[in-house]
């Protein structure tokens, strides 16, 4: 499956998905994230708010937040999907208003991608997963 790449600058993996079958929606394709996180916005627009079980300590770049934890039903992107995945809630707005990448609704981590081998071909822009 195709991905993009929005700033050569920096070079965020970008790639198209639907989140309980609604979308699709831009996510951020992030090997060194241990868990799926799913902006605000579009966490409120789609009601998993409602849905919340818990709260965590998230630690990334801009140092540790506090988010919600929801199980969303299914996150798929081209033929792969993920049931039942647990997801951060976060708002994640500086990283589009720092001009980094365009609009997206979360970051695909590693819990999405545990049960494949995941292959990015940089060239082609493509990411395979068997």
């Amino acid at each position: 499956m195709k991905f993009y790449i929005a700033n050569p600058e920096r070079p965020i993996i970008t790639i198209k998905g639907t989140i309980n079958q609604d979308g699709p929606f831009n996510f951020i394709f992030d090997t060194g994230a241990s868990m799926t996180v799913i902006e605000k916005q579009t966490a409120a627009k789609l009601g998993l708010y409602e849905k919340a079980e818990s709260t965590k300590k998230a630690h990334g770049a801009g140092g540790a937040l506090s988010s919600s934890i929801v199980i969303i039903e299914s996150i798929k992107v081209g033929n792969v999907e993920a049931k039942n995945i647990q997801a951060g809630v976060l708002d994640l707005s500086n990283l589009t208003k720092c001009g980094c990448i365009e609009e997206f609704a979360g970051i695909l981590g590693y819990n999405f991608m545990k049960d494949h081998k995941v292959i990015i071909d940089y060239p082609k822009q493509e990411i395979h997963f068997e």
